[in-house]
């Protein structure tokens, strides 16, 4: 009797486990049960929830969507285009490749079994959006998110990803990213099948979070005057208006989440608060970097150097207790400290080793170039060397220049000659005269002649491509960085009336026509995502250019 209870209540377990493996995720059981109630949600779709869900059954959560909308008139006329793949004859994966929704993969194959990437998803549910009727595309609807991630998004997929995003489709991921090549699950794709089926069922971003303080400039200075600044909070009130002799009034201030870097008296004067407990670090300023959300509070006294007393800050307000010798600033969540003068270590944003190495580093004698994270060149004694993730990469009497964005590095083969080299010591450019540049992620610049630039992609692989030709417009001489959106987005000036945007694979996204030429005076940049085009010396003119695009192309201001 025991063995059949003991039986009965094990086979019931099971059953319990399974029912509960087949039950959506607790976030996406509102979405999952609304939708399968609208009758949207395919058999083959409604289960295994936190499963990649493939091409083929993702063809069919939009077909369901599709037809429902057919059948109560709420879908624009559209000329289907006969379509056939020779790797399926699904009716679901016909209509939507018939109405422009979804493509095949080249070769006539569709891929039916593949998974679907978040990228691939976004782009068939603004198709699929763009088919019912009074749907909304508008500038707006597209306008740039800047994910952390951002670089990684595919040219054919951003302007998709955006108005999934925009539109309260499609949500990122956490730490700001869209993870775009990450597969997508059932319920995923059932929750933003929904939202795109009714908007009432829409997630819509509702833009920024204030931030907790914002610097306010009061006079921005110039012709020998300094500029003049406050801190606020959110909500408008002025801070620090009792500190020292200020009334929170500063020539500069550098924000580290609720740290604050103030400079006083003419530039001679730095001190730290916390502006959440009131902390203060007199003769010492903040080294931002990693995203914002960690760097180095540095002793910052003009009349003396001191090292050895840099303490580790994070955006909440933390301080290590502990203090370091700073040889490089963090990134990617690592740094390097000085031990001993003879011992060097890469440290996390806790303090934790991460690798340790023999390296003798004398400050009078050496010096710190090209270095983030947990990777630098140092210069000394007439000869340089690369340090990276623990290694010594490279060494020369010539010069040695680290990139920042890929395992390179620029070697001056000859005075005046540079070639590009991966860490294993390959040389993967042909060598190129007067200069050699990083410009972008894995962008690079170099001389053709006295007035020609040719702009080249090239992986640590050595795998390149010649992107563009160019003169250079903007200053008259050597191009310089890329006005960049800071995650993957750049502009260049590719003629005298063109301004291209491309991203960092090298796929344009959209070209900028000046009706003027485009002379040393304009300046690039962009702002949250979009390019601004700032003519600051019209040539007479009474009105100077200043407007703003999106990197497609499209004027928006």
């Amino acid at each position: 009797m025991k063995r059949t209870i003991a039986a009965i209540l094990s086979a019931a377990m099971l059953v319990t486990a399974a029912a509960a493996a087949e039950a959506p995720s607790s976030w996406a059981k509102s979405a999952v049960d609304t939708a399968r109630n609208a009758g949207i949600v395919p058999e083959q779709v409604d289960q295994a929830y936190t499963q990649s869900i493939t091409r083929a059954d993702f063809c069919a959560l939009a077909a369901a969507v599709y037809r429902t909308w057919e059948k109560s008139g709420n879908v624009k006329s559209v000329e289907k285009t006969a379509v056939s793949f020779s790797d399926t004859k699904d009716e679901d994966v016909l209509l939507c490749a018939s109405l422009g929704v979804v493509n095949g993969v080249g070769n006539g194959k569709f891929a039916p079994q593949q998974q679907l990437t978040r990228q691939q998803a976004a782009s068939m549910l603004h198709r699929l959006g763009n088919l019912r009727k009074n749907a909304k595309d508008s500038v707006k609807d597209r306008m740039p998110h800047i994910f952390a991630d951002g670089a990684d998004i595919q040219a054919w997929a951003r302007s998709d990803v955006y108005w999934a995003y925009n539109s309260g489709v499609m949500n990122g991921v956490s730490g700001n990213r869209f993870a775009p090549n990450n597969s997508y699950t059932h319920e995923q794709s059932i929750a933003t099948m929904l939202r795109l089926y009714d908007t009432k069922y829409a997630e819509v971003p509702s833009g920024e979070t204030a931030a907790e303080y914002a610097v306010v400039m009061d006079d921005e200075g110039g012709a020998g005057a300094r500029s003049q600044m406050h801190i606020e909070n959110a909500k408008g009130k002025k801070l620090l208006t009792d500190y020292k002799d200020t009334k929170g009034t500063f020539e500069n201030v550098t924000m580290l989440g609720v740290w604050a870097g103030v400079t006083m008296e003419n530039g001679t004067k730095y001190d730290v608060v916390n502006l959440k407990t009131g902390e203060k670090l007199e003769d010492y300023r903040i080294l931002v970097a990693d995203g914002e959300q960690a760097g180095w509070l540095c002793p910052m006294d003009i009349t003396k150097v001191t090292y050895g007393k840099d303490y580790i800050a994070l955006a909440d307000g933390t301080k290590s207790t502990a203090t370091y010798d700073r040889m490089t600033n963090f990134k990617d969540g690592k740094a390097v400290v000085n031990v001993d003068g003879k011992t060097i270590r890469a440290i996390d944003t806790t303090g934790k080793t991460l690798w340790s190495m023999n390296f003798a580093f004398d400050r009078s004698k050496m010096e710190i170039r090209d270095g983030a994270g947990d990777r630098f060149t140092v210069w000394g004694n007439n000869s340089a060397a690369i340090i990276a993730g623990g290694k010594r990469i490279a060494s020369s009497s010539g010069g040695l220049y680290l990139n920042q964005y890929s395992d390179t590095y620029i070697y001056s083969e000859n005075t005046g000659y540079y070639a590009l080299y991966n860490f294993k010591g390959r040389k993967l450019t042909k060598t190129y005269q007067n200069a050699f540049d990083e410009v972008g992620q894995n962008i690079y610049s170099h001389w053709l002649s006295n007035t020609e630039y040719e702009y080249i992609r090239c992986d640590a692989d050595g795998t390149n491509k010649v992107l563009f030709r160019v003169k250079p417009i903007l200053n008259g001489g050597r191009p310089g960085l890329l006005a960049t959106d800071g995650a993957g987005v750049y502009a260049l000036p590719t003629d005298e009336h063109t301004i291209t945007c491309f991203d960092r694979f090298g796929a344009t996204l959209g070209t900028i026509k000046i009706e003027d030429t485009i002379d040393i005076y304009y300046r690039l940049s962009f702002e949250n995502g979009c390019l601004r085009v700032v003519d600051s010396y019209p040539n007479g003119k009474t009105d100077a250019v200043n407007a703003l695009y999106l990197p497609t192309g499209e004027q928006i201001s």
